[in-house]
């Protein structure tokens, strides 16, 4: 394979350059996932720059999820990223990973019987003094955790859901199962934001770290609201895709 060169004729930063053409040796399978980057000193030799050029297209690729750093150890190339699911079509997180021969797996961090409140009793059309069955859980995929879940379920559907175990199962499984409550359609908000200090704590980032924050309403096919869940996914791990069919 012919070394790509860096560019200076161009406007175009030679860092970014640098990261653009490290970005596309990844993606191409040159660099594979586990295999050790070589280093600052390495690169800055190779391409004929400083090495804080190459520290900069470093961490730009950390950022983005490409490279991880371990102490002591030196940059790696991360794990392919998850793709988190078609926003189009109503499909569980559980489902969607399982389909692709993914490991998950659901530690339940609470799950409690509270008022509502005033913005979840928004979402469900409640008073904000109702009762809901709120739920958090921590959700890992090939044993990395990569996303906090907070769903709000409204307490007169299906009060006895909080003597359940959902440790590693889907809770839309067994509230359509056993509870007759059957999602059917559901209203998605997408945002970046950024992670929280729990948001850090439990999905293993650093505070202020990317996360892309999800939030959904979901009805039965009678147009009862029967949850509004928050999804907190790390950033570096995954993206969610969005498919977009022209029906005319």
């Amino acid at each position: 394979m012919t070394e790509r060169r860096l560019n200076r004729n161009v406007p175009i930063p030679l860092y970014y350059q640098l990261k653009e053409m490290l970005r596309e040796q990844i993606e191409e399978g040159i660099f594979k996932p586990g295999d050790l980057l070589p280093s600052e000193r390495e690169l800055s030799e190779r391409y004929g720059i400083s090495r804080p050029t190459v520290r900069q297209a470093i961490k730009d690729l950390v950022h983005e999820g490409f490279l991880v750093r371990e102490k002591g150890r030196g940059t790696y190339i991360s794990k392919p990223k998850i793709n988190y699911g078609f926003v189009q079509r109503f499909v569980t997180f559980y489902d969607d990973m399982a389909e692709r021969g993914l490991t998950v797996k659901t530690t339940v961090l609470s799950m409690e019987v509270k008022e509502a409140g005033k913005r979840v009793a928004r979402f469900l059309g409640l008073e904000p003094h109702d009762q809901i069955i709120h739920i958090e859980r921590l959700r890992f995929v090939e044993n990395e955790p990569v996303v906090r879940v907070q769903n709000h379920i409204p307490y007169t559907l299906c009060p006895h859901l909080v003597e359940e175990d959902l440790t590693d199962q889907s809770l839309y499984h067994l509230l359509s199962e056993k509870y007759g409550l059957k999602p059917y359609r559901a209203e998605i908000a997408l945002e970046v934001s950024i992670a929280d200090e729990v948001d850090a704590s439990f999905l293993k980032i650093s505070p202020g770290a990317p996360i892309l924050l999800m939030e959904n309403i979901t009805f039965t096919e009678s147009g009862v609201i029967m949850d509004f869940f928050q999804s907190r996914f790390r950033g570096d791990k995954g993206r969610v895709k969005v498919e977009v069919m022209n029906k005319l």
